[in-house]
């Protein structure tokens, strides 16, 4: 229906991970453009009541009128049918040639046999509507068929067809639909109205472009549907509400935002906003979306089918517009998509009430409420994301892919969670922009392959022993080349994960031990007292690890950790993080010297120097701990000379093995932290809530 102007060439700063994004909004061909004079041939249909009456046809057009049904065949181009009058039981049925165009003046039509309008046309059909009075297409109420006529609706067509003309058209779809058509359909300059429809109210076979107009459609099932087609929004104000169980807001191929307001609502169980076979991309406008409802449960798949506000089978990318996102279905995700999703520019807002659900009786089959779910790698490279996710349970994560997670440019991020808050299944990269992490419950971002981090400002704040702000299972995996990093949470064993990466090149200060106040602030200076960072503390820690990078941090220099009621920092960087002000004297004050590329300070002040590991990136998960042994702690690793059938050693908590202890983080006794503690970080209530968020947002 559309062409697409030339593209702009991609920004060479971002990291780009699809294969085509397109850049330009279509522009519309020519032929869908009505150009009234073209129709000079006029036909005019007049319904009154059983009764219906034409007026003298053309050459080349023919009529067959059974009481208040007329059928109309036009074999020459250029002919206009103007629609008017009131009929309980009327219909009209047209075929045509050539393109036509069929103006509706305030038209009320509602059949009891079938169809009220039937369209066939081989060429474009333009449907206008005229005058300031509404138009009405209502069909059968007492069909005993309407269950198996699956074209059933107010209005039928075959072809492509276009909705115009400035006026207000009323649809209610009694049977099944409220428009069903075999093509293509594109509304432009129009109030329409669905008020109701027992199945889809839209349902093409192929695309359908929203041109312009206000459209206001109430559905059972999928408001608007293009069963093998794209849909476009370019203007306009979309409002939809599906209230059935998998009732979507849109279903079709691909969806493509280059404009309009789309206000989404719906409630049924399984039900999504944005549903995609193939992909998703939103280059301008604004999206809302509204879903509730919960999850459905299939035993022959054993698996749940939970509710989205925007699910993609493939892609997913935006590129500028206004998305808000809010899901309180039980196990509903925000973005649910299986395949890439990137970002470049625009503001996504992702809110998520919902809670966990795990089947009564198969344990394997659970659905979690999640902000962002993605299958594939996840690229942002600029624009603004908020994501909240406030359900309790094991997986309610705020972000989440399966793949690596790439951070570029001038991105902002806020992700707040009761579970992790970041999770990838691969590396997390942050290359700039501003990222901030908090979890109620688990790691503040958790890299189960490794964390590298070049550029930018992180700040992520875990729940607390043995869960951390910044989580890669070992330190060997964590990489640090250039940026801002506060990372506050709990630790495993003796300090948090610090970046002793051998590709790390920033220095990096570890407190660890330590007992952290809410509201009170962690100050980082110089010898000279000036601040590199103040933090203002979200949660109350027992026993805290705290890791800060800085690339004001540089081996020889000498440094001071400590607490304060008040920001030591004048500038306000947001999110709780302060820069550039002067240090004063404080109690708990700790200074010392760097030596290496990792400092470890505890809470008494001791002054440890931590190389670089030898390994890069790429052990990954932290073997898992031994099984215990009379419930203290674990065997130890069998001799050289041990062989099969023979008894291990007796294991000693307090001789614990080279083999161990190069695997696991031990404290300096020798002393064997298992289990680590747990300092009540599941189900606490912090207080924070969707107006009351830890630091506040970029």
């Amino acid at each position: 229906m559309v062409a697409c102007t030339q593209q702009k060439a991609p920004v060479t700063a971002s990291h780009d991970i699809l294969d085509s994004i397109p850049k330009e909004k279509p522009v519309l061909e020519e032929k869908y453009n009505l150009d009234k004079s073209k129709y000079d041939k006029v036909v005019d249909i007049i319904f009154d009541n059983g009764v219906v009456q034409h007026s003298k046809l053309p050459q080349g057009v023919s009529a067959q009128i059974e009481g208040g049904d007329i059928r109309l065949a036009s074999h020459i181009s250029g002919v206009e049918f103007r629609l008017s009058g009131l009929c309980n039981n009327g219909s009209i049925a047209l075929t045509s040639d050539s393109s036509v165009l069929v103006t509706l003046g305030g038209v009320a039509l509602a059949s009891r046999k079938g169809t009220p309008m039937k369209i066939n046309c081989r060429e474009v059909a333009f449907v206008q509507c005229t005058g300031s009075a509404t138009s009405y297409l209502v069909d059968a109420p007492c069909d005993a068929k309407a269950d198996t006529v699956k074209s059933a609706a107010a209005l039928e067509t075959m072809g492509e067809v276009v909705l115009c003309g400035g006026g207000k058209l009323a649809l209610c779809g009694k049977r099944r639909n409220a428009i069903n058509g075999v093509g293509r359909l594109l509304i432009n300059d129009i109030v329409l109205m669905v008020e109701s429809s027992v199945r889809d109210a839209i349902s093409m076979a192929g695309g359908i472009a929203f041109v312009k107009g206000n459209i206001h459609i109430n559905s059972t099932k999928d408001a608007i549907k293009a069963k093998k087609g794209n849909v476009l929004f370019l203007d306009g104000n979309i409002s939809l509400n599906a209230t059935g169980e998998k009732g979507d807001g849109v279903q079709a191929d691909n969806i493509y935002m280059y404009g309009s307001n789309v206000s989404i609502k719906t409630s049924g169980d399984a039900s999504r906003g944005f549903n995609a076979k193939g992909s998703v991309y939103i280059l301008d406008g604004s999206l809302s979306v509204l879903t509730s409802g919960s999850a459905t449960f299939s035993p022959k798949k054993i698996d749940y089918s939970s509710n989205a506000c925007i699910k993609c089978e493939k892609a997913m990318y935006v590129g500028g517009g206004y998305v808000n996102l809010e899901n309180s279905a039980t196990a509903g995700k925000g973005i649910n998509c299986n395949g890439k999703l990137q970002m470049n520019d625009g503001i996504l807002l992702v809110r998520n009430y919902g809670e966990d659900i795990v089947h009564p009786t198969i344990a394997d089959a659970h659905a979690s409420a999640k902000g962002i779910k993605c299958d594939s790698t996840i690229a942002i490279n600029g624009g603004k994301i908020e994501v909240l996710v406030f359900g309790k349970g094991e997986r309610c994560e705020g972000m989440e892919s399966k793949d690596e997670i790439v951070i570029s440019g001038d991105a902002s991020i806020y992700v707040y969670a009761s579970d992790d808050a970041i999770n990838s299944g691969a590396n997390l990269t942050m290359n700039g922009g501003k990222l901030y992490a908090y979890s109620a419950q688990n790691d503040g971002i958790d890299g189960n392959t490794g964390i590298i981090i070049n550029g930018g400002t992180v700040i992520a704040n875990g729940s607390g022993s043995p869960e951390q702000g910044i989580d890669c299972d070992f330190d060997g995996n964590l990489r640090v080349t250039g940026g801002t990093i506060v990372s506050i949470g709990g630790m495993m064993g003796k300090m948090p994960n610090v970046p002793r990466n051998k590709f790390s090149t920033q220095q990096a200060v570890a407190w660890s031990g330590i007992e952290l106040q809410r509201d009170k602030y962690i100050n980082l200076c110089d010898e000279k007292g000036n601040v590199i960072l103040s933090y203002k503390l979200p949660r109350s820690i027992a026993r805290a690890g705290v890791v800060i990078s800085s690339p004001q941090l540089k081996k020889e220099g000498t440094y001071t950790l400590s607490t304060s009621d008040t920001p030591a920092g004048g500038t306000h960087m947001g999110n709780g993080l302060f820069a550039e002000g002067k240090c004063t004297t404080a109690d708990d004050a700790k200074s010392f010297t760097i030596e290496s590329l990792i400092t470890r300070v505890d809470a008494e002040g001791n002054i440890e120097a931590i190389a670089a590991d030898t390994a890069d990136i790429g052990k990954g998960m932290m073997m898992p701990p031994p099984p215990f042994a009379k419930g203290e702690g674990g065997p130890g690793m069998p001799p050289p000379d041990f062989k099969p059938g023979m008894a291990p050693p007796p294991f000693d908590i307090n001789n614990i093995p080279d083999s161990i202890k190069k695997r696991f983080p031990f404290p300096a006794d020798g002393k064997m932290p298992f289990p680590p503690p747990f300092e009540g970080i599941r189900g606490k209530d912090e207080g924070y809530n969707v107006n009351n968020l830890p630091g506040g947002g970029w």
